[in-house]
């Protein structure tokens, strides 16, 4: 994990993105293998040499918080109350030949600098039963995440870092196989207290809450779409354009996101349908 940190607030994080290696040499004994799908040719950067290359802009520095074997194959991150980083680990999602590979299990760990210095010192696994892990969110009373075709609830109100019960499936129907890497992804709250997520193109998923009859549940092929946590009320923000995988919000609440493939911004503008961009 690189941790940018402006100069004039040296111990608070803007913003943070992950370098994942990938070196199987690395990786701890007792931590899941990674499946190599090709041949190494050229060496991989050490972590601190990595930083090296990242360019920054005046009044930034940036600093190596974690790396492997501690943190792999990182998908999603979020922050907690406590200024804690939980991080979704994706095992499950290999090559396009294999699409998942299901024998390998998924994470959510959790990241903790006990002493301020920006660097991570204390790791737990939250929780390590999940599959086709995309995304991941932290709030009233426990952990939301994207899992496979389920929007999950992972209940944790007594502080031990310890789920207090099995995970309760909120939403269900996302397709999870012909959409392959476009799967429902990037849990995040929005300004208006919604969890907001995103849907990629390929497939279209009939989703709803468990038991919802097909007819009743709300189609959403490419989409941005949102979730009460009160209410347990589903909306569609937006349809249309290709791959989103990522979004967030301007000081004005106005949300944008990525197409992965595309390199602009899109302004989602709620009730609008845009043409599929692939």
């Amino acid at each position: 994990m690189i941790c940018f940190i402006p100069r004039t607030e040296s111990m608070k994080c803007l913003t943070l993105f992950s370098v994942c290696l990938l070196g199987s040499a690395l990786l701890n004994a007792a931590e899941q293998q990674l499946i190599n799908t090709q041949e190494i040719t050229t060496p991989f950067l050490k972590p601190a040499d990595a930083l090296i290359g990242i360019s920054l802009r005046d009044g930034f520095k940036v600093q190596l918080s974690t790396a492997e074997p501690a943190v792999q194959q990182p998908i999603a991150m979020t922050w907690d109350s406590r200024g804690r980083l939980w991080v979704a680990e994706c095992y499950t999602y290999v090559e396009s030949k294999v699409n998942f590979y299901t024998r390998l299990k998924d994470r959510i760990l959790i990241f903790e600098d006990t002493d301020n210095d920006g660097v991570f010192d204390k790791r737990k696994v939250f929780w390590d039963q999940a599959s086709q892990l995309a995304g991941i969110e932290v709030g009233f009373g426990g952990v939301w995440a994207a899992y496979a075709s389920n929007v999950l609830f992972i209940p944790e109100r007594n502080g031990g870092d310890v789920p207090d019960t099995a995970p309760e499936v909120l939403l269900d129907g996302f397709e999870n196989d012909k959409v392959r890497h476009n799967i429902v992804n990037g849990l995040k709250w929005g300004p208006d207290g919604w969890l907001y997520g995103r849907h990629g193109i390929f497939a279209s998923s009939d989703v709803g809450t468990p038991g919802t009859p097909k007819e009743k549940c709300t189609c959403i092929n490419c989409s941005i779409f949102r979730y009460h946590p009160v209410t347990r009320r589903f909306d569609v923000v937006c349809h249309g354009t290709t791959n989103s995988w990522g979004h967030d919000w301007d000081k004005h609440g106005q949300l944008f996101f990525i197409n992965s493939v595309i390199e602009h911004l899109w302004h989602a503008v709620p009730g609008a349908r845009y043409r599929p961009s692939h």
